[in-house]
Formats: structure tokens, sequence, C-alpha cells
């Protein structure tokens, strides 16, 4: 008698596991059966007149955030950076708070160099001259990156994204200068206002 409620109890635990595999595996494929999520991209045209007063520089670039559910599922924006015509090392990628017309706080860093002294880490694998005037990065910002300024207390990325949407965030692109008085050598190089494209 206790073997055969041993061996019931055995083959309901057995039925009941493979229940909830599968279970667990059709519901995984169903998520993956769902249509391409729709992607929501936003665009910051990057040049010297759109800083707060205007920089007479050749430098320009683009930076294009990408958000769909998939990134909000997982808390996170992917971005790429893409700079052209350097005639400095960059030194620091920002998303700063403000509209068009003023400056703001720093709300995360995009890119950074990893020195702390001017370098040419964009460019020590160019091969030629006029590939060491560009720069191309990517990445991803989560909630863990707002390390300072207005959204340093927020734990979601959709605080940044409504930003994006409501034209009150710009990123600022930052390159060593030989003659700033800054305390790190950074000044201001290129600007822009972050809109939906």
């Amino acid at each position: 008698m206790c073997a055969a409620l041993i061996l019931s109890i055995t083959i309901i635990a057995s039925l009941y596991f493979i229940i909830q595999l599968t279970g667990t595996v059709v519901s995984f494929e169903s998520k993956l059966l769902q249509p391409t999520q729709q992607n929501q991209s936003y665009v910051a045209n990057l040049a010297g007149v759109n800083n707060i007063p205007p920089v007479n520089t050749n430098a320009t670039g683009i930076v294009k955030f990408i958000t769909n559910d998939h990134y909000y599922d997982n808390n996170k924006v992917y971005y790429e950076i893409n700079l052209t015509n350097l005639n400095n090392d960059v030194g620091k990628v920002e998303v700063h708070l403000g509209q068009k017309n003023e400056n703001g706080p720093a709300v995360t860093t995009l890119y950074q160099t990893t020195t702390s002294l001017p370098s040419e880490i964009c460019c020590t694998s160019a091969d030629s001259e006029n590939e060491r005037t560009k720069l191309f990065f990517n990445g991803t910002v989560f909630p863990q990156t707002f390390e300072f300024g207005p959204l340093a207390d927020s734990k979601n990325i959709t605080d940044l994204v409504n930003l994006f949407n409501n034209g009150s965030a710009y990123v600022q692109v930052y390159a060593y200068h030989p003659d700033s008085l800054s305390l790190f050598g950074l000044d201001d190089e290129i600007r822009g206002q972050i809109a939906k494209q």
C-alpha cells in the first residue's frame, strides 16, 4: 500500500512538472510569434551653432535613440553616436535637461574617455587622417546610469523618454581644447536638441 502511494505521488508530481514545463515552453513560443514591435526613434542633430553661446567649429554629428516595447520591458534605450569633422578629441557626450534656448544639468553620460588626460582613443586605430576626425559609438541607457541631475532617483526609463517627447532634453558633446580654462580641459563642442523622428 505504501509503495502504491509513493508511486502515485511520483506519477502525479511528474505529470505536474511536465505540464508546467510544457506550459512554459508554449508561453515562451507564443511571445516569439507576436508581430514585430514598432520602433520609436529620436534624433539629435549636433552642431556648434546650437551651443549657448555658439561655438565656431566644423564638427557635426547625429545621435539616434531607439526604443520599443522590448526596450521598455528591459527598462533601457539604445543609442548610436556618429560624429564627424572633429578637430579635437572628444572627452564626453551627455544628455542634458533643457530647452533649445537654455543650458541645463546633465542627466546621463553616453560616452566618456577612459583617461583623464586628452588622448587619441578615437583615433589609435585610424588608418588615415580622415578617419581620425570621426567617432562612432553605441550603447544602452538604463536608469542606473542616471547618476546625477534631476533623474538621479528615477527607476524608470520612461522618465528619460518623456523628456525626449516634450523637447526638454539635448545632447552635449565636450572636446579637449589646449587653451581651455575648465578643470579637465573640456569645452562645449557641438550640441543638438533631441526630437522624435
